[in-house]
């Protein structure tokens, strides 16, 4: 488990894989998303982006469970708040991975027990290509016992 005391800026995290299939994207679009370009190949064919791709809903559940899954989880308790871009397409058969950087971390003033911390994260395809692209900011738990002083964390560049 990464504490708030074991975030540095130098700090990045690469997930497992997942492989995205075809019809989960469209019972996954079926239950929470029904456009038809996610759901009808023709339809789909049509639409700007040429052919059947995950829903934003879908690829961005796809970013949630990767962070779940890495081999040492960050204690969050909370998102704070996201910006989220989807520059490209999630398609069928593509291979996903998520990088993580820290860009900044602080105690929170109101909660010494916890911090926030400020994570780039890019979800991209098996050519490298930005599928989904977040800036979170995550309430942390502080390690067990930790001095509740100020930390700051030195900021990086935006990833």
């Amino acid at each position: 488990m990464l504490y708030f005391e074991d975030l540095h800026s130098d700090v990045l995290q690469v997930s497992g894989t997942y492989e995205l299939r075809e019809n989960e994207i469209i019972a996954f679009a079926r239950e929470w998303d029904p456009q038809p370009f996610h759901i009808d190949h023709e339809a789909a064919a049509r639409s700007p982006l040429q052919g059947l791709f995950a829903s934003s809903v879908h690829t961005y559940a796809i970013t949630s469970r990767l962070l779940s899954q890495l081999d040492r989880p960050i204690a969050a308790i909370a998102g704070v708040r996201n910006e989220i871009e989807m520059p490209g397409p999630a398609r069928p058969g593509d291979s996903l991975s998520l990088g993580i950087v820290l860009l900044d971390k602080r105690v929170s003033a109101s909660k010494p027990d916890r911090g926030l911390g400020t994570l780039a994260c890019e979800l991209k395809n098996q050519h490298g290509s930005v599928v989904l692209r977040v800036h979170s900011l995550i309430l942390v738990q502080r390690r067990p016992g930790a001095d509740s002083g100020s930390l700051r964390g030195p900021r990086s560049p935006r990833a």
